[in-house]
């Protein structure tokens, strides 16, 4: 095994990749735990990676504060933002830089840093000719496979082992007594189930009819009888109230949390329910049993990972697809109120709820 001292990994979004990308970074500190093991990732996410006792150091990618300054014409701001953000990924030579991402920009960023090895996907995955800008690529005996196996493919080249371990989510105190002061204040009892109605802009073909979730919430008050929180994020709040009013009172509204906030609040509850989205996966980094619908994503890619986790979805030949102008969604619209009842009571049951 060569010597390596410094690895540089490279996954910068979206939420949900890149907490799938935790367990391949964990077996890589495992392998080589001298080794120091930097993260280059962007967005809010950046605050809860921060947090991991395996990751040495990250490095955030600025790119809301580029969009902003370049919004406003900010020239000038934009330049200093990017030479401090270049200072910082050069400041040090890397033995390896591992790219999980697999696109044009993560690969631009691999070649900007100062590295001796760069790794990443051959053409299965990487996208955008990225796959060009490494010199060692990395192939899957078959394309669909869980997003976690596949990045554990980059670790064990790397000289992990061939388990996956597992990850239970370090949080900052701030953020775990900014949740413990909303429990106390609301008086909140436990159990507790979180619904999560929502998903990304841009992944809203995806989402489960709001009208369902409020009956779903109505269903399980009257048979469970337990504490249910409806989880909103960003641009969210006016259609989680919209879903609070269906409820009819069977449900409470999460408070707004940042990711490591929300992963503080994900460890204090007992059962997660909601579709295919990256707090999804955040719910199941946080330790507890998660319910998932899923439509046109393909769950064997997708799914949760680990075990004492269920999936609803219909077995159609039109699905998994990535269609986001269908208008039919039987995917989505022929999964009944009463079929994710009849899991989300029979999984409460199993974890002893009700």
């Amino acid at each position: 095994m060569q010597a390596i001292s410094n690895i540089l990994v490279i996954r910068l979004s979206s939420l949900g990749d890149v907490l799938m990308n935790l367990p391949a970074v964990k077996a890589l500190k495992d392998a080589r735990p001298d080794a120091s093991v930097s993260w280059l990732v962007e967005g809010p996410v950046a605050e809860l990676l921060s947090s991991q006792p395996f990751i040495d150091r990250v490095i955030p990618f600025p790119r809301s504060a580029l969009q902003g300054s370049l919004k406003e014409g900010k020239v000038f701001r934009v330049l200093a933002l990017l030479a401090a953000f270049v200072r910082t990924l050069k400041d040090r030579r890397y033995d390896v830089i591992a790219d999980f991402h697999g696109i044009a920009k993560s690969a631009l960023l691999s070649r900007l840093a100062r590295g001796h090895v760069r790794i990443g996907f051959d053409r299965q995955f990487a996208k955008e000719g990225s796959r060009h800008a490494y010199q060692r690529r990395i192939s899957a005996p078959e394309r669909r496979i869980h997003k976690v196996e596949r990045n554990m493919l980059l670790a064990r080249d790397l000289g992990a082992n061939g388990t996956i371990p597992p990850v239970h989510l370090s949080v900052p105190e701030g953020a775990e007594a900014y949740i413990d002061a909303f429990f106390r204040t609301r008086a909140i009892a436990s159990p507790v189930i979180v619904i999560n109605p929502f998903c990304s802009r841009g992944s809203a073909y995806k989402r489960w009819d709001l009208a369902n979730y409020g009956e779903l919430i109505r269903k399980l008050k009257k048979t469970l009888g337990v504490t249910l929180m409806i989880l909103w994020g960003p641009g969210e709040e006016d259609e989680a109230r919209r879903l609070e009013e269906m409820a009819k009172g069977d449900a409470i509204l999460a408070c707004p949390t940042t990711v490591a906030q929300l992963a503080a609040l994900l460890k204090r509850v007992n059962l997660y329910v909601g579709g295919d989205t990256g707090v999804m996966h955040l719910a199941v980094f946080a330790g507890i049993p998660v319910l998932a619908i899923f439509g046109p994503s393909d769950d064997r890619i997708n799914r949760p990972f680990g075990e004492g986790h269920r999936v609803v979805r219909k077995d159609l030949e039109c699905s998994p697809c990535r269609d986001k102008s269908c208008k039919e969604r039987k995917c989505l619209t022929s999964i009944t109120v009463d079929e994710v009842l009849s899991e989300a009571l029979s999984l409460s049951k199993e974890i002893g709820i009700g």
